[in-house]
């Protein structure tokens, strides 16, 4: 979480003149009175008096441990985010409605309300690149996991650069079953096997246009067929000796929502609290939307006891917007005041947008995720957009990354860093950095940085000024920004030779370190530490080699290890023997990662997908939990059996006990990234939020024990 008062350079500067060790809690406490005081001409974009708060996926990669010199202390309050990180740990030193006492909870998770998004599925996005002769193209498609390697396209389309139909077509979709394609011509079922040669059956893609549909299959390894049906005919491309090679687009379907918080300091707000999501699906003025908030989010849909803050009747569409024509396929940040959002829209034909949109106060703004409003299109939303594009738009860049918005000390200056990739199959990328963001002028491309790699979702160090990801061929990567004009890209030496995921780092503000998962060094999968000049690494095996999922995603550490008692643990969902996601917690040694000090437990018994691991310490109970989802075999839900769930576990005393008394809720098809609401004794206001990878719907759940 962020403060948005903490974007006034006053409050900061009160903290920094503490004199000598002055506790932290004392800090900050003047520091909120000096808020209070100042914000009406100086605490944002007219906050007027209230401390809103912004919870998003950044607030996982950026951290901040104790510090424990005046000097650590002072460094990381010049950011404008550590204030409001810091206080969602510590609320008993500043929230005056806290109180450490018992209060009513149901026992164990309870989902509280789902909302449909629509057709999206929050698989991973699948590029691929093809030489049948003489045919050659590439084509990127978003999927659905059918559980034993096996995906679903539902979504995207396909390039042809040489030989017949050059061109782009959209997928035509179907299957999982074999279907009949609309003119008769063929049989297809829309599925891919990443893993195997061919990674396409004898039925796979329909592809369609006017008076045209194609059909590409594989029959036996490195054997596939292009065939067309035009004007009552076929026309046949086939080879012994052609190529289809498949990857998984960064992030591997990993998506988080974001929420907002009016005023952290009073009770939770029906009206002007918000959570949005981004939506991986195509979207189109009238019908499905890549971006939805909902409002009366500490509600449940039908009767509850006792009755819940915001009624029984469940969640308010606040806005739903076809913003573009592409999806958003990861996450999305919030501005400061809660006014605005940031976010990548992507395009299946292989080129993305960074947008800055200002959520519509008047008119209409969408009223489900299926009947999208355009911004600015009856309505007074405003939707500013910049293609990502090192050229001005010669050379295609996909995004299925999120940007990386860095608060400044008032939104004047708010820039984002976003990442883009060749669909081409050229395995490269670039960096840009993206000026005027949160500050109602217009964004815009300040540079642009190419990188030999595919890029992962960047992390920004404002200490260093360093922009870190991860690439495809398994390093750790920054660029310096230096106002104008980017560093060289310093390229870190390898750390996993084997990988095939990307996904972003987490940082260590206090102690300038950086963390990164990879899928894969050959052997095994792996956890990465090292200092932010990537001089030297530690390594720690967190499971065997996985090339088919993204995992490990993101990993989180326990209470311990920002300062609370106990010992300091980092968790992390891998992947055992047989693709089975498992659960990993490796220790410390002086401050180090310690390969040696590893803990391990099975989260299902067959082969799955995990999410990122989320953790919360919640201050009124002394309790600290994480929570983590997978997409089938749930030991918890179902004792081995078929189906995803979300788990809750408590790891106040160290690494848990997972078995068929874990408590979850089932999830159709595992669930995305991991946000947490409130650390509240109101009703229905201390929760999870999190999408369905199957279903596509939006769910809130009360926190175990928590609520």
């Amino acid at each position: 979480m962020e403060l948005s008062s903490m974007s006034n350079g006053k409050t900061l500067a009160v903290i920094e003149r503490q004199p000598g060790r002055l506790g932290a809690a004392k800090a900050v406490v003047a520091a909120l009175a000096l808020a209070f005081a100042v914000q009406g001409s100086e605490g944002g974009k007219g906050l007027q008096g209230r401390l809103g708060v912004v919870s998003d996926w950044r607030q996982h990669h950026v951290l901040y441990p104790t510090a424990r010199s005046a000097y650590l202390l002072a460094r990381n309050q010049r950011d404008p985010a550590w204030l409001g990180r810091w206080l969602v740990r510590h609320p008993e030193n500043w929230w005056p409605r806290f109180r450490r006492r018992p209060f009513p909870r149901p026992s164990g998770s309870t989902r509280d309300w789902n909302v449909s998004l629509g057709t999206a599925t929050f698989g991973p996005v699948y590029d691929f690149s093809f030489n049948i002769p003489p045919q050659t193209g590439y084509g990127s498609l978003s999927t659905a996991d059918q559980g034993g390697g096996v995906f679903l396209a539902t979504e995207g389309s396909v390039t042809v650069t040489g030989g017949a139909d050059q061109g782009t077509y959209p997928l035509f979709p179907g299957g999982p079953g074999q279907t009949t394609s609309p003119a008769g011509a063929f049989i297809y079922d829309d599925l891919i096997y990443p893993q195997t040669n061919p990674p396409f059956d004898e039925y796979a893609l329909l592809l369609t246009a006017p008076g045209l549909e194609i059909n590409i299959w594989g029959n036996s390894p490195n054997n596939y067929s292009f065939y067309d049906h035009s004007g009552g005919a076929y026309g046949t491309q086939l080879t012994t000796n052609g190529t289809v090679t498949v990857n998984a687009a960064p992030s591997s379907g990993q998506t988080y929502a974001a929420k907002y918080v009016f005023d952290v300091t009073a009770a939770p707000n029906c009206t002007n609290d918000y959570v949005v999501m981004g939506i991986a699906a195509n979207a189109a003025g009238g019908g499905q939307a890549n971006i939805v908030g909902l409002n009366n989010l500490y509600s449940t849909q039908g009767a509850s006891l006792p009755a819940p803050l915001c009624g029984t009747s469940g969640p308010t569409v606040m806005f739903a917007y076809a913003s573009g024509t592409g999806g958003v396929p990861n996450a999305v940040t919030i501005s400061l005041d809660g006014s605005e959002i940031a976010y990548t829209e992507n395009l299946s034909s292989g080129s993305s947008y960074f947008h800055v949109l200002t959520i519509g106060t008047t008119g209409s703004n969408g009223t489900s995720a299926t009947a999208a409003a355009v911004p600015g299109v009856g309505n007074n939303a405003v939707d500013h957009s910049v293609l990502l594009s090192p050229d001005g738009g010669t050379t295609n860049q996909s995004s299925t990354n999120a940007p990386f918005v860095a608060y400044t000390a008032g939104d004047a200056n708010d820039v984002a860093y976003a990442t883009t990739y060749s669909t081409a199959g050229s395995g490269s990328g670039y960096l840009y950095k993206i000026v005027n963001v949160f500050n109602g002028g217009t964004p815009s491309i300040e540079w642009s940085a190419a990188i030999n790699a595919i890029p992962s979702t960047p992390v920004f160090d404002p200490v260093t000024s360093q922009i870190f990801f991860t690439d495809s061929a398994g390093r750790i990567d920054y660029v310096t920004d230096n106002g104008a004009t980017p560093s060289a890209v310093v390229y870190g030496p390898v750390v996993a030779s084997g990988t095939t995921s990307e996904n972003p780092v987490m940082l260590d503000m206090t102690n300038q370190m950086v963390y990164a998962a990879f899928n894969s060094d050959g052997t095994t999968a792996v956890l990465v530490q090292a200092p932010v000049d990537l001089s030297s690494s530690i390594s720690a095996a967190v499971g065997t080699a996985n090339t088919l999922y993204g995992a490990p995603y993101l990993p989180a550490f326990n209470n311990a290890w920002y300062g609370g008692a106990g010992t300091p643990l980092i968790y992390v969902a891998g992947t055992g023997s047989g693709t089975v996601p498992t659960l990993y917690a490796v220790g410390f040694t002086g401050g180090l990662l310690n390969p040696a000090d590893v803990t391990s437990t099975a989260l299902a018994t067959g082969m799955a997908d995990s999410s990122p691991v989320t953790e919360f310490y919640n201050a009124l109970l002394g309790k600290d939990y994480i929570f983590v989802g997978v997409t089938n075999h749930c030991v918890a839900t179902t004792g081995g059996g078929t189906g995803g769930c979300v788990m809750s576990l408590d790891v106040t005393s160290g690494f848990p006990t997972v078995n068929a008394g874990t408590t979850a809720l089932a999830a159709s098809g595992g669930v995305s990234g991991i946000i947490i609401d409130n650390d509240s004794s109101q009703t229905q206001a201390s929760s999870i939020y999190y999408s369905t990878k199957t279903g596509s719907t939006l769910v809130k759940a009360t926190q175990s024990g928590l609520n």
